[in-house]
């Protein structure tokens, strides 16, 4: 067997960020009467959330920005982008209320508990992300899968985020694997694809709108085909 050890990516790929951002910005709309505000539309507001995080994200991962300026940047942003003036105070208080409510929603993409089932016996699963470790574990308890994983390896541990290869390097000691028994699995083509190519760590690549990446040792459009690799 080449592969030992599976290290997965959480958030779009088997957490459902969107589907648990949407259900949590809808209570954000009503508990803070957006409405009010002049954003009449709540599917505007996630829309508009969605897009601005995730190119704050972007910048996260490319070192641009910190996880600080993140959390204080992307609901002003979003509210600025939909016509209505916030600070950066009320921004912030939309973000604190927005991580008390998201790590607690528990849907999973598509086919994760059955693919989780079908791997568990035979790999040793860990999980690498680049989000903040107590709301990592919050989301794995909360969608009931932390019982599949050994480590969770956030920037926290590991003083580093995908696509540094620092963080891959960190992870696979830390499990007692090598660099050649691994496997990263990820939606995000840069940080977990480039990221563990950086590393010298295979990679499937998962994107259900079925672009083929190139730099990708496998690509598939849905969990359940990790059975045809795995």
């Amino acid at each position: 067997m080449k592969y030992t050890h599976l290290f997965f990516d959480l958030d779009h790929t088997l957490w459902d960020f969107e589907r648990n951002s949407a259900e949590s910005l809808a209570e954000l709309y009503e508990n803070h009467k957006l409405k009010s505000l002049g954003i009449n539309d709540l599917s505007d507001f996630q829309s508009k959330f969605s897009e601005i995080n995730q190119f704050h994200w972007n910048l996260l991962d490319k070192n641009l920005i910190t996880h600080d300026e993140l959390r204080r940047r992307r609901f002003a942003d979003t509210l600025n982008a939909l016509g209505v003036e916030a600070d950066e105070d009320f921004g912030l208080k939309l973000n604190e209320d927005f991580l008390k409510l998201l790590p607690h929603k528990p849907h999973l993409i598509e086919g994760a508990i059955e693919i989780l089932d079908y791997l568990a016996p035979k790999y040793e699963l860990h999980i690498i992300s680049n989000g903040w470790l107590d709301i990592q574990f919050n989301k794995m308890n909360s969608s009931k899968i932390t019982h599949y994983f050994g480590e969770v390896i956030t920037n926290e541990r590991a003083n580093a985020r995908k696509p540094d290869p620092k963080i891959f390097e960190y992870a696979v000691g830390l499990t007692n694997a090598s660099l050649s028994n691994s496997l990263m699995i990820g939606d995000n083509y840069e940080a977990d694809i480039l990221g563990a190519k950086s590393a010298g760590m295979d990679s499937v690549y998962f994107n259900p709108e079925t672009f083929e990446a190139t730099d990708a040792n496998y690509t598939i459009n849905h969990l359940l085909k990790l059975k045809n690799i795995l």
